[in-house]
């Protein structure tokens, strides 16, 4: 079997004992060389370079030198928050493919790389299972007003009645809009299916046939804001969703609705939402996700009493590092083996 050289950039959230799980790619004929992104050190480096990639782009990522200079003679690129930009790839002579080791590719140059006809993997459902866990809790944590009960008794108050008093619900006579039915989306779907919730779907880039094989409805988006008690994005950001969530969006919703946001910033316009909130225009919402984080002082979202804020922590878990690696493994034994089969038939 053609040995292939497989160049593996680790750091501080994907640390080099669990990027080491690559070394399983040797069976398949690999030589695996790991390297160290000492730009990212934890997992506040991460969040900082994701919020950078998605409001900036790839060509503001600075690259990661010691990644320049041992790309040169790698065939894959196996990478986590690390920029695969156009520098990187003009040093890369013989690159086959790269695998990015998250869920979005905003780190890699995909244009440049679909220039070349380089293959890009990623591993698409990393953080699905996080993710959608905290969707669901978030829905719970501001309807039933857990954060904010804790943070009074924190103060000493023993509070009984709150803002939303009339309109906290049980979970299985709520009707939950989920915007996106991706590998988020569909988990929350299958989870909410455990507290009877009634779920609404829309998502224009799933077929209808797919969506309701798993027993939900597929209705307009105007339809899912009118009647949900909780709308939920999930979303991939693209030119195409960027502002998805505006004034004309809350303004549809019901009054008592909660809107939730454990997918990107940028998917919803931060002033509208505000506005909705501060006018009870609805109910209250959970948000994970800012366009500026640390999310400053003086920030409305900070004043408002109807509203859950957590630090862009829904993806965050235990798991998820090995899970990454896991699934980029696999990606790459399929690849290996079919690189395998041509190479068989070929001779």
């Amino acid at each position: 079997m053609k040995e292939i050289k497989i160049l593996c950039v680790y750091d501080g959230y994907i640390t080099k004992d669990i990027m080491s799980g690559m070394k399983e790619l040797e069976k398949f004929g690999a030589h695996i060389t790991m390297i160290n992104d000492d730009q990212i050190k934890n997992v506040g480096d991460v969040t900082n370079r994701m919020l950078l990639l998605e409001q900036k782009g790839i060509a503001e990522a600075p690259t990661c030198r010691t990644l320049l200079e041992n790309c040169s003679d790698k065939e894959i690129l196996v990478v986590h928050c690390t920029s695969v930009n156009k520098e990187i790839l003009e040093a890369c002579s013989k690159l086959q493919a790269v695998v990015v080791l998250r869920g979005g590719i905003e780190n890699v140059d995909s244009s440049e790389l679909a220039k070349r006809q380089i293959p890009l993997m990623n591993a698409s459902l990393r953080s699905a299972d996080a993710v959608s866990d905290a969707a669901v809790g978030m829905m719970i944590a501001e309807n039933k007003n857990i954060a904010r009960s804790h943070h009074y008794m924190k103060e000493g108050r023993w509070v009984k009645s709150y803002i939303n008093q009339r309109y906290i619900r049980n979970m299985n006579k709520c009707t939950v809009g989920l915007i996106g039915y991706g590998a988020i989306g569909s988990r929350v779907a299958k989870k909410l299916k455990g507290f009877e919730s009634q779920i609404l779907v829309y998502d224009p880039f799933v077929s209808k046939e797919q969506i309701e094989k798993d027993g939900v409805k597929v209705v307009e988006l105007d339809q899912l804001l009118e009647t949900s008690d909780f709308v939920s994005v999930h979303l991939r950001l693209s030119d195409k969703t960027k502002k998805f969530m505006g004034k004309r969006e809350f303004a549809q919703m019901k009054k008592t609705a909660y809107f939730i946001n454990t997918a990107r910033a940028g998917l919803v316009d931060t002033e509208a939402l505000t506005d909705a909130l501060k006018n009870r225009e609805i109910g209250g919402a959970a948000i994970d996700v800012f366009d500026q984080e640390p999310l400053p002082k003086g920030h409305p979202y900070l004043n408002l009493e109807n509203v859950t804020l957590t630090s862009h922590l829904a993806g965050t878990s235990s798991d998820t590092p090995v899970v990454s690696v896991e699934i980029g493994v696999q990606k790459l034994k399929d690849y290996l083996t079919r690189m395998a089969e041509e190479d068989n038939e070929e001779d």
